[in-house]
């Protein structure tokens, strides 16, 4: 019996002893259950979807008698290392990846995954139009504009906004809100209406705290919520054009960006500063926090009623926009989600374009997003059902029309580490924010003049 290895999925990152989480696990265990010999994928719980993975997994063998596999690294460093280090030994031991859509240059540039052009033109199961054509831009197309695809989309992401309906309507805080600010409350359609939510909804005497969102250093945990901000409010990580960081990364609203991001902190819980994507949800989880940015991702913890007593008292929203100085709006988020791509390496490049071409066909997909995570094709999305299989579907397709990407470039890695530490010390109060996007600036240009 034929066998296929699929690398990529993340476990929980941290020290703490923690029962596992289906989300990270979830597009590794599709592959991981088609095997028919026994696979143990520790700290994964027994959640409904993970049940419906295993369902799907078992039709594909059925069909094909091909078995295929999942290797799971953790999430961060750790999970693109493994990948590009198998590569860069133009190693068979997987056959596919899912890798964020970052590290697409990287791979595609150094031709480690097979160009999926062809395989679409002969296919007579999917074609590329079935597809959103955005989304194959982010996580399929390299270099960009240029039409040539090396994934299809397996996971679509981006950040959002989630916050507690109960509060938000009650009428006794509806009407201090509004004596209090002079504006009704309701969800914030920009980031200074946040920044006043999350003011009127901290009350550390009851434990209670306007917002929850990324601190850490930990990967790109900080400036993914930042970079939202960022953008928002007018600035640029870089011109790609120039490949200029130096006054643009620390331009001027960049560092407004930065300081309105940590003055959002002061209405956080304790210790927010080092927080993640767990540590979001257990604030809602807990009761704790009014509002949290998080990936729409992790919102799949939020579903069971037995983990999140608030489950349906949750709201979930695109995040806001900024009226800039320029008096132009702008709405951005930052975008998350991988691709699924097949090593150039693997012996099984056939089989695992037919793995691939029936995962990604309407029957497949509609059970992948009742599961809980998200398609690329379009017949999907634009589905009615669609936005009524999970509560947070309603508004992400409108996040998804706001997203934009860290750079695509190579040098990606290199550029996330200085970003993420300084980014990090600001948030901290360990630096001020100029000073920290100076150093940003600075060390972003060493590495950018070094691109031929």
């Amino acid at each position: 019996m034929q066998s296929l290895v699929i690398d990529g999925g993340k476990f929980l990152h941290g020290e703490a002893e923690i029962s596992g989480s289906k989300n990270v696990a979830l597009k590794a265990v599709v592959a991981a259950l088609l095997t028919d010999e026994e696979v143990i994928i520790e700290d994964v719980p027994a959640i409904s979807d993970i049940t419906l993975m295993e369902e799907i997994a078992k039709e594909y063998t059925a069909l094909t008698g091909v078995v295929v596999r999942a290797d799971l690294v953790p999430y961060g460093p750790q999970w693109h290392d493994k990948i590009a280090t198998e590569f860069a030994a133009r190693g068979s031991g997987f056959d596919l990846a899912v890798f964020d859509s970052q590290s697409m240059s990287e791979f595609a540039s150094q031709n480690h995954v097979v160009a999926l052009n062809d395989y679409l033109n002969k296919s007579e199961k999917i074609a590329l139009s079935d597809f959103d054509a955005a989304a194959i831009r982010q996580y399929g197309e390299y270099p960009e504009g240029s039409g040539n695809i090396f994934a299809l989309p397996v996971n679509q992401d981006a950040m959002g906004l989630v916050y507690r309906k109960d509060l938000f309507e009650d009428p006794k805080e509806m009407e201090a809100f509004k004596a209090k600010y002079g504006y009704e409350l309701a969800v914030p359609k920009t980031y200074t209406e946040l920044y006043d939510i999350a003011e009127f909804f901290t009350r550390p005497d009851q434990n209670l705290y306007g917002l929850a969102s990324y601190g850490s250093r930990d990967y790109d945990a900080v400036t993914s919520p930042f970079d939202g901000i960022l953008w928002s409010f007018g600035g640029e990580l870089w011109d790609s054009t120039t490949k200029q960081a130096q006054g643009v990364i620390n331009s001027d609203v960049a560092v407004e960006a930065l300081t309105f991001y940590r003055d959002l902190f002061k209405f956080m819980p304790p210790g927010a500063s080092g927080w993640f994507y767990d540590e979001v949800n257990n604030a809602l989880h807990t009761g704790i926090a009014a509002m949290a940015i998080n990936w729409y991702y992790f919102f799949q913890a939020h579903a069971d009623p037995k983990i999140d007593p608030f489950a349906d008292k949750l709201g979930y929203a695109a995040l806001p926009g900024m009226d800039g100085a320029d008096g132009k709006f702008r709405q951005h988020a930052s975008v998350g989600g991988q691709g699924l791509s097949i090593s150039a390496y693997s012996r099984n490049i056939e089989e695992a374009w037919k793995f691939l071409e029936w995962f990604m066909e309407p029957e497949q997909q509609w059970k992948w997003v009742e599961a809980g995570a998200q398609t690329g094709r379009v017949d999907v999305l634009t589905d009615p059902k669609y936005t009524t299989t999970k509560p947070w579907n309603a508004s992400f397709p409108e996040s998804m029309s706001h997203v934009k990407d860290y750079w695509h470039l190579v040098e990606y890695p290199q550029l996330l580490d200085s970003y993420q530490k300084y980014v990090n010390l600001a948030i901290s109060g360990e630096m001020d924010p100029k000073e920290a996007l100076d150093l940003v600036a600075a060390e972003h240009q060493v590495i950018l003049d070094k691109i031929k």
